[in-house]
């Protein structure tokens, strides 16, 4: 499984490549990749904040 850091290194990897970039169709290439992958960032904090409410959850289950 990849980290969240990972897929925002590779999200800040596309926007330099998109800036650095003279022609249209390769800088809206690179800006959907940065989409995309800013997008597995937020699914990848998502669901380890699911996964944390559900560990507590489940401690406060437990200590009753």
């Amino acid at each position: 499984m990849m980290s969240e850091s990972f897929y925002i290194q590779q999200a800040e990897s596309c926007q330099r490549a998109a800036d650095d970039t003279p022609l249209a169709n390769q800088r809206d290439t690179l800006l959907r990749s940065r989409a995309a992958w800013l997008t597995l960032a937020a699914r990848e904090q998502a669901i380890r904040a699911a996964r944390a409410q559900r560990e507590r959850e489940k401690e406060q289950a437990d200590e009753r």
